[in-house]
This record gives structure tokens, C-alpha cells and sequence, in this order.
């Protein structure tokens, strides 16, 4: 019987500790899928979750007290937050840097919309400046206008005063026409204003006398008014009408009178009849023929001819035709190629027939011809 209570109770203590190792391992295995299932809390606190140590006794573990465990629990919430408060201050200083930046940013765009052309603002700003600075820039153009017309006025107040009243007119360069005449012809009246005269119309009033080439009008202040005439003179003639024409070297037709000049006749034009009048000129053609005219007048004088030339006929460009020797002798010049040429022969011809009618031919090739005189029977 003893040894049946022992074993007995030798299986009842069996029993127990089975009891007790499958309760310890349930345990454990809960404790083990709660940390799995929470990895961040601590195996008292998985514990805590599974059982309530106030109220449950459990074998195998041991009770922490509550002080303990949230003196531990504030401990690492204070060194989770030191962590935590040095990460958040490194995310803050972040945050205020990125903040700083948008801000700057963000003040940048703003100045920048501020300065944009399309900003409303700025166009307001800039439509309330405007009329400020159009009013003060308007009112200093009228003040500068105003001034400017005040000083205008009291000029020519000034200028149109009895000071400047001609008392004198000055003629210089004349010759064939008398001062009066001029005078006369520029309409300036004496004790009129000096700037009431105007020089264009001065210039047209006496360039109206054919014989007058060029009109220099001089305002000698406060009271003279001084004419420089240029006159034109008599070269040629021709005969018309019973009368003679005075022309000068560029063909203008200067006068008409009854008087024979000591002057060359030209003969041969093609100037028509109506159109020779007092101020008017030849036509082109004759003009160019005439031009060449001079030419040889000029070469004749520079080979010391002495003989004066009465008529010069220009009806054939081949052969220009001089009268000359008081009208004893006719020069046939021909097309006045090789002019000096011809006119020396024509100065040995004229030498060596003294006092002979005739006609001089120095009009040929004379390279190959000979000039020659042929004497009039």
C-alpha cells in the first residue's frame, strides 16, 4: 500500500510537471508569435499582452513590478525620443531650410510677378505713375513753348521796328546799266523795313534786264541794302529785221538796235525768227556752233592775229567760214580739226597776201594738201 501511494502520488507529481512543462511551452509559444507579431515591444510587454500578472500567477515567470517596468518603459520612450527629437530637429532644420528656400522662392516669383510687364498691380502702379510723369513733362514743354513764342514775338517786334528802316542802296558792278535802273527794276523803297525785302524776289525783279547775269543781295544792318550786279556783254550780232541783235558768248539775246557794233556777225543760224527775242537765247544747235566759235576767236588772238573778223558764217559744221581783213578775204577753216595747224598757215597766208581780195583754203588734209589763196578777178 505504501509504495502504491508513493507511485501514485509519484504520477499525480508526473502529472503536474507535464502539466506544468505544457503550460510553460503554450507559454512560450504565445510569447513567441506576440514578439513575431509586434517586433517593437519587449518580451515583458509581449507578456503583458498574453497575461494579466495583477490577477494571473504564472509558473516559470517572474513579476516585475509596475514601477519597474514603466520606469524602463519611460526610459526608453525618453531615449526614443531624444532619438526621435534629434531626428525630427535634423528634419526640422530641414524643413526650415526647404521652407527658407520656398520662401525665397516664392518672394523671388512674387517680385518677379511684381516686376512682369502683365502683373495688374504693376499696371496699376505704373498707370498711376504715368499721368504724373506725362502731366510734368507736358507742362514743361507747354512752359518751354511759351517761353519760346514770348521771345519769338518781342524778336520780331524788335526786328520789324523803325530801326531797321532802309536809308541807303548801294550798286556795285555795273556798267551798261545806269543804278537807277536797277534800283528801279528791284522795287526796294526807301524807309521800308530791311527784312521786308525779300532776296529771292530782289534777284528775279532785276535778273529781268537781259544784260544782267548775277544779283548778290547784302544787308548791311541797321539800314543798307547793298546790290553786287553781274552784267553779260555784247560779243557777236546778228542781223534781223533791219536791225541788229546783240548777243553775248552763251548766246543770249541781249538788245536790238539800229547801232552796227565793232563786233563779229554771225550768219548761217537756224534759230527761227520768233524766237528771237529780247532775254531769250539761240536754240542748241546754234549754241553749240557758237561755242566753237569762241574756240577759234580765242586761238586767233593767241597766235598774235592782228586782222579783225567782220562775219563768221556756221551754216555747214564742215566748213566754218571767217570774213576777215576788213572784208577783202574769206577763211575757209573747214571742221576746225587740227586748229592750231590751220590757223598757222593762215597766219603766214594773211602776211603774204596783204591787200588782196580773195579766199584763204586752210580746210583740207594738210598733211597730204597744201593751204593755198585764190585771189578774186
Amino acid at each position: 500500500m505504501g509504495k502504491n501511494k508513493n507511485t501514485e502520488l509519484n504520477f499525480l507529481y508526473l502529472d503536474d510537471k507535464y502539466n506544468k512543462d505544457k503550460k510553460k511551452n503554450q507559454v512560450k509559444k504565445t510569447v513567441k508569435k506576440s514578439v513575431k507579431q509586434k517586433p517593437n515591444k519587449s518580451r515583458v510587454e509581449a507578456y503583458d499582452d498574453v497575461f494579466n500578472f495583477d490577477d494571473e500567477i504564472v509558473i516559470g515567470v517572474t513579476k516585475v513590478e509596475n514601477k519597474q517596468l514603466n520606469k524602463k518603459k519611460n526610459s526608453k520612450t525618453s531615449t526614443a525620443n531624444k532619438k526621435g527629437s534629434k531626428v525630427n530637429n535634423k528634419k526640422n532644420i530641414k524643413k526650415v531650410k526647404k521652407s527658407n528656400v520656398k520662401k525665397d522662392k516664392i518672394k523671388n516669383s512674387g517680385a518677379e510677378k511684381k516686376s512682369a510687364p502683365g502683373n495688374k498691380k504693376n499696371k496699376q502702379l505704373k498707370t498711376k505713375d504715368k499721368p504724373n510723369v506725362e502731366n510734368a513733362t507736358a507742362i514743361k514743354v507747354a512752359k518751354w513753348i511759351i517761353l519760346m513764342l514770348s521771345l519769338g514775338i518781342a524778336f520780331m517786334f524788335f526786328l520789324l521796328s523803325p530801326v531797321f528802316n532802309i536809308k541807303e542802296i548801294i550798286v556795285t558792278g555795273n556798267e551798261k546799266i545806269s543804278t537807277d535802273t536797277i534800283i528801279s527794276l528791284s522795287q526796294i523803297q526807301f524807309e521800308d523795313n530791311i527784312f521786308r525785302n525779300m532776296r529771292s524776289k530782289i534777284i528775279k525783279n532785276i535778273k529781268q534786264e537781259a544784260y544782267i547775269d548775277k544779283v548778290n543781295v547784302i544787308r548791311k544792318l541797321p539800314s543798307t541794302i547793298e546790290l553786287e550786279i553781274t552784267e553779260r556783254k555784247a560779243t557777236f550780232m546778228i542781223e534781223y529785221a533791219g536791225s541788229y541783235i546783240y548777243i553775248n558768248n552763251q548766246g543770249y539775246i541781249l538788245e536790238a538796235n539800229q547801232n552796227k557794233l565793232e563786233l563779229p556777225i554771225i550768219i548761217g543760224y537756224i534759230t527761227p525768227n520768233e524766237e528771237i527775242s529780247v532775254g531769250k537765247r539761240l536754240c542748241q544747235e546754234d549754241l553749240s556752233k557758237l561755242e566753237s566759235i569762241l574756240g577759234v576767236i580765242e586761238a586767233i588772238h593767241s597766235n598774235e592775229i592782228q586782222e579783225d573778223i567782220s562775219r563768221i558764217d556756221i551754216s555747214n559744221k564742215e566748213d566754218y567760214k571767217l570774213t576777215m581783213d576788213g572784208g577783202k578775204k574769206v577763211v575757209h577753216l573747214g571742221n576746225l580739226t587740227n586748229l592750231s595747224n590751220r590757223l598757222l598757215y593762215l597766219k603766214v597766208a594773211l602776211q603774204d597776201t596783204k591787200g588782196l581780195e580773195g579766199e584763204i583754203f586752210v580746210n583740207g588734209n594738210l598733211n597730204t594738201e597744201k593751204a593755198y589763196f585764190r585771189q578774186d578777178s
